[in-house]
């Protein structure tokens, strides 16, 4: 999906918004440049290590310095109208602009927040940066919506022309209309996202003007909160949490958990990637009339008479659905028990086609939980360079990794 897809990554950890710097005076910098602290000219010193707290990658500073907004100037996501004002922390990509186009590779996708970040419950991290494709912006987009007894968030990456525009619709409709369906029936997950999908493709028919026909975007989106079962009256039943996901075409999302900080990860694939080889979509394809070719390397495409498509369901693309093309999402639902230490890990594929889960996971676990921005960072670097090794294009890249604070949930 490298000519047609994009991807991001983010990261959380505690901290407030940084201040703006305080400016000096001529003395004040003279005083610090004459400052008998300093070494004396000439002598090489190394740097002093820094505390883990001040070292601490947060996804403060990263607003802070990719957010294409004054960073005293919050925007909040289209989602939060109808949430209690203040109750909603909101980490979210920004819409792609002509000059987009013009970015340097490898450069990070800008970003909006809104509410005091530092409230989030869960460590999160996220980061999204753009491939080596000169014809196209970073297509992928990204969201994270953060109450205190709950936690949205979802990957999107574009394909197509106008990918990009695509994935920013879904990226600001999609929450919320999932969130308006589950304050309704706050256990019909399957139910509020295909509805609120379905919507979606009607309206996107006439306010994209036809971009969504020969464009479109996978989205994988997940939730943590806390399950209400009247049944559980234990401390270790309220500190369960449920994590929901819904997705549709190739970005991947992964659960890991160790018992320890030396266990080993064990970690459980969310999603069954939409791919036309698929046994079952495969079927399903060819039972209304279209085909499947096999390409080379193992890959496979679903065929229609403009061109061919590298999976079997995605958001838009709307020339393909006679060929049996797909919106409907599909399902995956895990609980997570108290005793394990836990990680979630969403991404496009720009990370999942050079970089397996295991590794992935394996990779991220090495850092704290607090450095979840610094860890997917990482992540997100180690995996442009697996692109560069393998040739002279890069997928976009992105990925949201999510600590999950159990502790906090037992103190609700």
């Amino acid at each position: 999906m490298l000519s047609r897809a994009g991807q991001s990554v983010l990261s959380r950890s505690a901290g407030s918004l940084p201040s703006a710097p305080i400016a000096q005076t001529p003395d004040q910098c003279s005083a610090v440049a004459c400052s008998p602290s300093l070494p004396p000219k000439g002598l090489v010193t190394r740097r002093p290590l820094l505390n883990t707290a001040t070292r601490r990658f947060t996804i403060d500073c990263r607003i802070a310095k990719n957010c294409d907004m004054d960073p005293r100037k919050p925007q909040q996501h289209p989602a939060q109208a109808i949430q209690t004002p203040g109750a909603v922390q909101s980490v979210w990509g920004s819409a792609t602009m002509a000059s987009d186009k013009f970015a340097p590779f490898g450069s990070q996708k800008p970003m909006n927040f809104d509410g005091e970040i530092s409230l989030m419950r869960h460590r999160m991290g996220i980061c999204s940066h753009r491939g080596q494709k000169p014809d196209h912006p970073n297509q992928d987009d990204f969201f994270a919506l953060s109450r205190s007894d709950s936690l949205l968030l979802g990957v999107l990456d574009g394909h197509g022309p106008d990918g990009h525009d695509v994935a920013h619709f879904l990226q600001e409709r999609l929450p919320l209309l999932v969130m308006k369906g589950l304050r309704r029936e706050p256990d019909a997950w399957d139910r509020v996202v295909g509805t609120a999908i379905e919507d979606l493709c009607n309206r996107a028919k006439d306010e994209l003007d036809g971009k969504a026909e020969d464009s479109g975007t996978t989205v994988t989106m997940l939730m943590l909160d806390q399950q209400n079962d009247a049944s559980r009256d234990s401390i270790e039943d309220i500190r369960h949490i449920r994590l929901r996901c819904a997705f549709l075409g190739d970005s991947m999302a992964v659960h890991a958990r160790r018992l320890g900080r030396n266990g080993t990860w064990q970690v459980t694939n969310l999603t069954r990637v939409h791919k036309p080889d698929r046994p079952d979509e495969a079927a399903r394809i060819e039972s209304v009339g279209g085909m499947v070719q096999h390409e080379e390397y193992g890959s496979s495409s679903l065929m229609t008479p403009q061109w061919s498509l590298a999976m079997s369901r995605s958001f838009g693309d709307f020339h393909a659905v006679p060929w049996g093309l797909s919106s409907e999402p599909e399902f995956a639902q895990a609980m997570l028990e108290p005793q394990f230490e836990h990680l979630v890990l969403a991404c496009s594929d720009g990370v999942w086609d050079v970089i397996p889960p295991a590794q992935a996971v394996k990779f991220v676990g090495k850092f704290l939980p607090e450095e979840a921005q610094l860890a997917v960072e990482r992540l997100v670097s180690k995996a442009q360079i697996r692109w560069q090794e393998t040739g002279d294009c890069a997928d976009d890249v992105t990925a949201i990794l999510v600590w999950p604070d159990l502790d906090a949930v037992g103190r609700r």
